[in-house]
């Protein structure tokens, strides 16, 4: 139960509204009552975050990183700019350490 509170928190702060932490906390304890696990109601909650529109933040991004952001606009775009971010972060650190 704690891990999944803690997974909803992270969720809700990652949107940045008090609103859906207190909604998906309340359907984190109540999720036993129905059956359900609550740490699959949590890991639905983080799969919502994925899946959200953003709300527009303002960046300016160069290269790899620019046209991540210009993808994110989407909700399967958001997923593809994570990955593609992640995966140059590691490059780069590949890189670093076989230099």
């Amino acid at each position: 139960m704690k891990a999944a509170l803690l997974l909803v928190r992270v969720a809700a702060a990652v949107v940045g509204d008090e609103r859906y932490r207190e909604q998906w906390e309340a359907d984190v304890i109540g999720a036993r009552e129905l059956g359900m696990s609550p740490v699959r109601v949590a890991l639905g909650a983080l799969v919502a975050v994925v899946v959200m529109p953003s709300k527009g933040a303002v960046v300016a991004g160069i290269g790899p990183l620019g046209m991540a952001l210009q993808h994110a606009r989407t909700p399967r775009g958001r997923v593809l700019a994570i990955a593609v971010v992640s995966a140059l972060f590691v490059l780069g650190g590949l890189v670093m350490l076989f230099a």
